[in-house]
């Protein structure tokens, strides 16, 4: 994955934990304002409540309304009675477990105004006026009306007054009736804030062992290159010394010394094929090739390989368009590991054949070959980085499993497309799809 792609996926990982963030954040806020709500309801509730109770609760409500009537307030020990009998009736009745003021108050007869007076109670307002009182503070409290009649020792008959409870810290109450809910809603986004950052941290540092990685086989394949090359070379000049060319031992080990060189020298260059597609600096040089003159080409210098194991190479060049815009070394080398691993994976006799036709798309290359094949496991991950397929029967297969990759990186370069058919013991055919 490269810098950009790998930058792509951190900003999007981090907009969508944000979003989820948010969602979590608007989820709390109609919650809470659905839990605000009930609340709000649960008050007014609770002061009906307390209102009936009050009725069948004769001792305490005369002595209140003694109190009130004669003195304009309630006694200690009233207003200690009275606490503990709304707080009873607050929790049983409404489920209401939390502090709350209270106020007792009348109503002013001014024409055209609805306005009450408190004439007792603690930290509650002075005034409550509902015609002009903002509809968010209608809702702190809970309000009835209450009537008594005939109150012994009292001056009237009759006497109105008003109850209202009020619950001043009401939004540390919401929050501690929601305490395991945002408890477990802070603590999975923490979490999920400690995986993304641990993921974003542990892709960075693979990412940069990743670079380091390239960078070492880059310079260790290129450092091979030179000591590779003085071998050829010697092993060249041996085979043209005339003293020592009469001698079969040496000629055997000039010969040894030849071919696992050359083999060396292939190993390597796959290497640094690979390397050179995953740095940031693979380019294309496209220009015109001719298919058929490529294939050719590559032919003349692999056919030796094949005719030492017996084998041929079959053309079937019937394409009659065959110009293409592309690479033409990369080119060489796609057709030229083709033909390699068609070659490695042939136990028998290798028979592979080269077919070109021209389609509506473009201009068609199958590679096929009389190998040991592949189950479809195996043709899953062919084309992935260093894999190798299961080779039981084939024992003297090398490689890094890396030239199908190459190939698979190459053709996706030049847009186009590679198809692989394929059954255990009935041979493989690679089909290479360009564009004209």
């Amino acid at each position: 994955m490269g810098k950009l792609n790998t930058t792509i996926v951190i900003i999007v990982a981090i907009v969508s934990l944000m979003g989820l963030c948010w969602i979590q954040y608007s989820w709390l806020q109609d919650s809470i304002n659905t839990n605000r709500q009930t609340f709000e309801q649960k008050i007014d509730l609770a002061a009906g409540l307390v209102k009936e109770a009050l009725k069948s609760n004769d001792e305490l409500h005369d002595a209140m309304i003694y109190e009130l009537v004669n003195e304009g307030q309630l006694q200690q020990t009233t207003e200690f009675n009275f606490r503990s009998f709304a707080d009873s009736i607050m929790y049983n009745g409404c489920g209401l477990s939390t502090h709350f003021n209270y106020g007792i108050y009348e109503h002013l007869n001014e024409p055209g105004e609805n306005i009450f007076s408190k004439m007792t109670g603690d930290d509650v307002p002075e005034i409550i006026d509902f015609i002009n009182c903002p509809v968010e503070e209608e809702n702190n409290f809970g309000w009835v009306s209450m009537v008594a009649n005939q109150v012994k020792a009292c001056n009237s008959d009759v006497f109105h007054y008003h109850l209202g409870l009020f619950i001043p810290q009401n939004e540390l109450y919401l929050l501690s009736e929601m305490k395991e809910t945002l408890g477990a809603a802070l603590l999975f986004i923490v979490l999920i804030i400690g995986c993304f950052s641990y993921t974003i941290i542990t892709i960075r540092r693979q990412k940069r062992l990743s670079e380091m990685k390239n960078d070492f086989i880059n310079n260790l394949t290129h450092e091979f290159k030179t000591p590779i090359f003085s071998i050829d070379l010697a092993a060249s000049m041996l085979k043209q010394t005339p003293q020592l060319t009469g001698s079969e031992k040496f000629k055997k080990y000039v010969d040894i010394i030849d071919s696992e060189g050359k083999r060396l020298k292939n190993q390597v260059d796959k290497v640094l094929q690979m390397a050179l597609v995953d740095s940031n600096n693979f380019k294309l040089e496209k220009k015109k090739v001719d298919l058929h003159t490529l294939i050719h080409k590559v032919v003349e210098n692999f056919e030796f390989l094949v005719n030492e194991r017996g084998g041929v190479i079959k053309l079937k060049l019937n394409a009659s368009r065959t110009n293409l815009i592309a690479d033409e070394t990369h080119l060489k080398n796609i057709v030229y590991n083709l033909l390699d691993n068609a070659l490695k994976y042939s136990p028998d006799k290798p028979v592979i054949t080269i077919t070109t036709l021209n389609t509506t798309e473009g201009v068609s290359l199958q590679i096929t070959d009389n190998g040991i094949g592949m189950d479809a496991v195996s043709q899953r991950y062919i084309f992935d980085k260093f894999y190798r397929a299961n080779t039981s029967d084939v024992h003297d297969v090398k490689g890094f499993g890396l030239g199908l990759s190459y190939v698979k990186s190459v053709i996706e370069a030049h847009q186009a497309t590679i198809k692989l058919i394929s059954k255990p013991n009935s041979g493989s055919t690679f089909t290479l799809q360009f564009k004209a």
